[in-house]
């Protein structure tokens, strides 16, 4: 079988302090998307452990999320199931879209509904999710969501963005996460306390009325990736003039993401952009799942 495999966006991303392990508490507005999207070819094998195949060779390796939440799984349940699969990536490294998390959240999920009696309960599960990275919950949940801590404790939001139009887009520069977070410590301070917002279930209704009240649509990465990359911050203000509703840096970047009202201007916009020489992904966002 096929897993067709959607990415996120972050509406909201605000940094607290760093904690004693090193972490950083986050509260973030996490968004599924269906545009870009991997593919996970899988199927069940004789004999034991996963054999994991993936279209960008440098992918095939223990380190690889998908394979480590197989191990994960493998070891919280006593069972090696054998697994053939093989990965098609689209979903940019380095982007923010957390594509290795959504691999190993769908691997965790499809290896779970073939358990039987040692599958694991919700809460097992997300919990195991966790502890491989920390937006894989948020794949296995698959609805807006607010999250705290470094990502893991997720709060759904009663968010219904159905009618708007996304264009994702990646620029050819990549951002590397720890060099993101080690710039906003160096810019704001390692000890500095701040209150940062707190998760909520609702967000205003309206598009207008949920930018006017500062709730989405902005990430404290920002302003030391668009210091670094002027061609990520270039970016943002393209989409703006294109007619976006709204645009913000997605994680750390270096993808950003434009929201639109209508898809005859999202269609333009993807159009003049896919020309400038961006990666382009266009979707329509849909209803949080029951």
């Amino acid at each position: 079988m096929i897993l067709h495999i959607g990415c996120k966006v972050n509406l909201h991303l605000a940094l607290k302090a760093v904690r004693p392990d090193g972490y950083h508490e986050l509260s973030t507005l996490f968004v599924p998307v269906a545009q870009p999207h991997d593919d996970l070819e899988i199927e069940p094998r004789d004999g034991t452990g996963l054999t994991l195949t993936c279209s960008d060779k440098a992918l095939e390796t223990p380190s690889n999320l998908a394979a480590k939440a197989y191990e994960a799984f493998a070891q919280a349940t006593g069972s090696r199931p054998g697994v053939r699969a093989h990965l098609i990536k689209r979903i940019p490294s380095g982007a923010g879209l957390g594509g290795g998390s959504a691999d190993a959240a769908a691997l965790l999920a499809w290896l779970n509904a073939r358990a039987g009696e040692r599958a694991l309960a919700p809460k097992a599960l997300a919990t195991l999710a966790a502890s491989i990275g920390a937006d894989v919950p948020f794949f296995l949940l698959d609805r807006p969501a607010w999250a705290s801590g470094i990502g893991e404790r997720l709060v759904p939001a009663d968010v219904d963005l159905a009618g708007l139009f996304i264009l994702v887009c990646v620029p050819p520069q990549r951002v590397n996460t720890a060099w993101a977070y080690r710039a906003w410590d160096a810019a704001n301070g390692l000890d500095r306390e701040r209150p940062g917002p707190n998760p909520a279930p609702a967000l205003p209704e309206g598009l207008e009325a949920a930018l006017a009240a500062g709730r989405v649509l902005a990430n404290d990465f920002e302003p030391v990736v668009y210091r670094e990359f002027p061609d990520v911050r270039r970016l943002k203000e393209r989409l703006l003039a294109l007619g976006a509703a709204g645009a913000c840096l997605s994680g750390s970047g270096s993808a950003v993401f434009g929201l639109f009202r209508e898809k005859a201007a999202s269609e333009l916009a993807e159009e003049a952009l896919a020309d400038g020489g961006f990666m382009v992904f266009a979707s329509a966002l849909q209803p949080p799942r029951p």
